[in-house]
């Protein structure tokens, strides 16, 4: 039996029975009723297919045969009753309501997942799934992270597809169980005559506004059997469903049965919470009104915000195509905009608040060119000039490498070029990569923020690219390039895309203007796929401002350039060709990914060496060289993929008369272009970002590989001098190291390693724990020298440890966090503002303290509690001070602030000092 929906609901609407109900006396009654009868048959062969839409999309509201049968009621409302529509066009009408959801149903593919699966598009969509999921839980299993990204996936591709996806069922015949074939719209000659028509409107309500008059030229003539003024109006049609379906926003769309079933999460609660209390709109004039049941209470605001905002989609709608429909002199529709739209006060006359105001306060951003000025230039990345070029070649380097992806094909070069035009100097990055087309162009160089790589729409268009993991992950960094330069061009031709269609994006005065979009001139058309960014430099790159931050005439403009790029990209992953004015062609500095094969000796001078380098600062790298030589090891990840050539290294070692000429560190790299550094180290790290402008960031070799480096680099060290040895300790130990081998504190005679200093604390009934920090030296190789800042000589007697108390930690704190002792989480510092216990838990139980601690544990045969109980800080405070006091050679003390400990021996402590 017939429900009362399918009797009453669209049959009872204004638009139904004045177009394809049945009227009395009607001339065209035959035509009128083949038309009523095909409708009702195309609608009883679709509501299965939208009943099956909530088992593939549980989390949104209605989409079923009630959703299409309401869009009758709402446009009605919405056309008036004195808008002409024909008995042709509400059928055709009728037709694309029936369409235009339908393929967010997985029912709508007769092959179900197989056909999805196989789809494009589909395997971009579950990749991008894949990695937010494993981005929210690395953790996560396996098995649960490709269910649940497949279950994504397809509600993502139903979504998208879903519009396109109508005419294709309408044209596909349907396979019924007897082996026969059928069409949902059975009438073959309604089907051959509007079937196409049918399907582009269904397909058009996820357009444009702006694209229906391209998409709907002209009306259809009449057919033959009909009467002459049944033509029928594409454009028309197109603008009642896709104003009836954005305006139908109702209680009936998610009723409360409905969502105590499905249980929606997320922002789809919103979409329930408010369409639930809705009630239908009606037409007060030219405007929609929408009223509620009862009002939204605090609770409920954020459902109360989102029906606001979605009310203000549908006012726009309705104000686009009314200007549309006066553009052309069409006839307009009654409804014309929504009442209280655009202003959240008026708009909560009509739904309405319980006892809190609707008060727009979301963040805002007034004045764009100044954030895009502040974030994407110099107030982010500092006075760094040079980090312009450094993110043009990561977004060659992307585009290159994800053509690469695409075509599994070997990537092609980026190239830099510097030259002085005779109105200043430009500079020019290219690729050929991936490329751009004009609607990709404007996406992703003029909106501050937007990552290409990482939307969904880069994968769809190139599924190939799934996996890809590009160098930007942040959207700004093309903005770098206007510290250098206020007139910048972009030409770009996207892959499998004619010369022709080469398209420009011009800056004129940086962010302060609005760029200008222009299709290519012949003579700037590109031959292949790519990128080409030209930017006039603002001053000249030989200056202290400049791009290459240096003004010495020692070197020309082209030996800068190499100096400058040879470094900045040594770890680049794409070939790296460069061409300065004294330039006959392109140079090629760099291959991709050759710094994994070069010699040590090719690699530290790539790293380290420039050719307007002085003589002492040679002599100083020519030490650091050796070292590189004797010491470099490769770290490779489980992949064994390498991630690292480096080695401990402390600046004492380039001393020889030479001490601090050459600051000690290595280089990390994120894409394979220089980031940041990892002090008292030398070589190179390929690395993650930790922050968006990619000055931080960190090797991304796991750190338990870097420990075991660390380790072994700290068990090579037995040639090096006792400073070196001190301090090469000390970092390994801040890469979590042990380094037992290595000096962690000094007595008054010599170094202590991990088993003398064992042997040290064995004999000792007290002891007093020195800080390590002011100057130390070995003037005969062996015997220790402790100075004042002003250079005098402390004298420590025997039951001193020097060791620094506050042990650096290398590991970021989001890579590794700093070890902490959990039994002390709860303690709090005492009234004196030091306690051994939050000093043990924060920053005493590792690096040299920790195992100097350690080792007075275990020799005494204290528990740690009871040896920081033990320990008395003897430091400057409001009660006086009570500082040690350290002879000074020649006469006279210095007092000093230590920790004294004295060992437990029947129940009876000592004095001390």
């Amino acid at each position: 039996m017939p429900s009362a929906s399918d009797q009453t609901s669209y049959e009872a609407s204004a638009l139904w029975r004045r177009t394809l109900a049945e009227v009395p006396n009607d001339p065209w009654h035959d035509q009128r009723d083949r038309l009523r009868s095909a409708y009702q048959q195309f609608r009883r062969r679709v509501v299965p297919i939208a009943g099956d839409i909530a088992l593939s999309m549980p989390m949104f509201t209605d989409h079923s045969i009630d959703h299409i049968d309401a869009l009758w009621k709402t446009a009605s409302i919405v056309c008036g009753d004195d808008f002409e529509v024909n008995p042709a066009e509400a059928f055709v009408l009728g037709g694309a309501f029936l369409m235009h959801d339908l393929g967010m149903g997985l029912s709508s593919y007769q092959n179900g997942m197989e056909e999805i699966r196989a789809h494009p598009i589909f395997a971009g969509l579950l990749a991008r799934a894949s990695d937010r999921l494993r981005e929210v839980d690395p953790s996560a299993d396996e098995r649960r992270v490709a269910e649940h990204a497949e279950n994504t996936a397809l509600t993502e591709f139903l979504r998208r597809r879903h519009a396109e996806r109508g005419p294709e069922l309408l044209r596909t015949p349907l396979r019924l169980p007897d082996g026969s074939t059928d069409h949902l719209l059975q009438d073959s000659d309604l089907r051959l005559s509007w079937g196409d028509l049918i399907g582009k409107i269904a397909a058009s309500h996820w357009r444009d506004v702006a694209d229906l008059q391209r998409m709907f030229e002209r009306p259809l003539g009449p057919l033959a059997e009909h009467p002459t003024e049944w033509t029928v109006d594409g454009l028309k049609i197109a603008c009642i469903l896709r104003l009836a379906d954005a305006a139908h926003i109702d209680s009936s769309r998610a009723p409360s049965y409905l969502h105590a079933l499905r249980r929606p999460d997320g922002v789809a609660v919103d979409h329930w919470v408010f369409q639930e209390l809705m009630v239908s709109p009606y037409a007060d004039g030219d405007r929609l009104v929408y009223t509620s049941k009862r009002p939204f209470t605090g609770e409920q605001a954020a459902a109360w915000w989102l029906a606001y905002e979605t009310v203000n989609t549908v006012d726009s709608e309705l104000r686009r195509v009314d200007a549309l429909r006066a553009d052309l002199g069409h006839l307009r529709f009654r409804v014309r905009s929504v009442a209280g739209a655009g202003a959240p006060g008026r708009f909560a006359d009509y739904i309405r608040t319980d006892r809190w105001q609707p008060i727009d306060a979301r963040i805002r951003v007034s004045d764009v060119n100044k954030l895009v000025g502040n974030l994407g230039g110099d107030k982010l990345y500092g006075n760094r000039p040079d980090i312009a070029l450094r993110e043009l070649v990561a977004n060659a380097s992307d585009a290159t490498r994800a053509r690469a992806a695409r075509d599994e094909a070997e990537a092609s070069a980026v190239t830099i070029c510097l030259h002085d035009d005779g109105d200043g100097w430009v500079l020019t990055v290219s690729d050929q990569g991936i490329g751009m087309g004009p609607d990709t162009m404007v996406s992703v160089l003029t909106d501050f923020g937007h990552s290409h790589w990482r939307s969904a729409d880069a994968l769809i268009e190139s599924p190939g690219l799934a996996g890809f993991a590009p160098t930007g992950r942040f959207g700004i960094g093309f903005f770098a390039v206007f510290m250098v330069a206020d007139q910048v061009s972009v030409r770009s031709l996207a892959v499998d895309e004619a010369p022709r269609d080469t398209h420009v994006l011009e800056f004129t005065d940086g962010v302060a203007a609005r760029p200008l979009l222009r299709v290519a001139e012949p003579a700037e058309r590109l031959r292949q796929a790519g990128t080409v960014v030209t930017a006039r430099l603002r001053l000249d790159p030989r200056s202290v401002k400049g791009l290459f931050r240096n003004s010495s005439r020692r070197l020309s403009h082209t030996e800068h350039l190499h100096a400058l790029v040879l470094p900045l990209c040594a770890l680049a992953r794409v070939d790296i060709d460069v061409q300065g004015p004294d330039d006959a062609r392109p140079v090629r500095l760099v291959s991709a990914d050759d710094w994994m094969t070069i010699s040590e000796s090719e690699l530290f001078d790539r790293l380290y060496r420039r050719p307007d380098d002085s003589y002492k600062q040679r002599l100083t790298l020519d030490v650091f060289h050796k070292r590189f030589l004797e010491r470099s090891q490769t770290l490779r990840d489980e992949s064994q993929r390498i991630v690292g050539r480096a080695v401990l290294a402390s600046n004492w070692e380039g001393a020889d008369g030479m001490a601090l000429l050459a600051l000690c560190q290595s280089h990390v790299y994120v894409g394979g272009l220089r980031s940041s550094t990892v002090q008292e180290s030398l070589g190179a790290f390929a690395g993650d970002p930790l922050t968006a402008d990619r000055l931080r960031s960190w090797p991304s070799a796991p750190p338990g590989l870097l420990t075991a480096w660390a380790e072994s680099q700290a068990a090579e060290l037995d040639d090096a001098g006792n400073e070196s040895r001190h301090m090469i300790g000390m970092v390994a130990r801040a890469f979590n190291a042990q380094a037992a081998g290595l000096p962690c504190a000094s007595s008054a005679e010599s170094l202590l390693d991990l088993p003398a200093l064992h042997r040290w604390v064995a004999d000792r009934q007290q002891i007093y724990l020195a800080p390590g920090g002011f100057f130390d030296c070995y003037p005969d190789g062996q015997h220790p020298l402790f100075l004042t800042r002003d250079g005098r000589e402390l004298l420590f007697d025997d039951d001193c440890l020097i060791v620094s108390l506050y042990s650096a930690w290398n590991f970021p704190e989001e890579v590794l966090a700093s070890p902490k002792d959990e039994r002390f989480a709860d303690a709090e510092p005492n009234g004196s503002g030091w306690d051994a216990r939050v000093w043990w838990y924060d920053s005493g139980n590792f690096g040299s303290i920790g195992l100097v601690v350690k080792a007075i544990s275990e020799e005494w045969g204290i528990d740690i509690p009871e040896l920081l109980d033990l320990m008395d800080k003897r430091h400057l405070d409001d009660d006086g001070d009570g500082r040690c006091a350290v002879p000074v050679a020649g006469g006279g003390t210095e007092r000093m602030e230590m920790i004294y400990l004295r060992r437990p021996s029947d129940g009876v402590e000592g004095t001390g000092r």
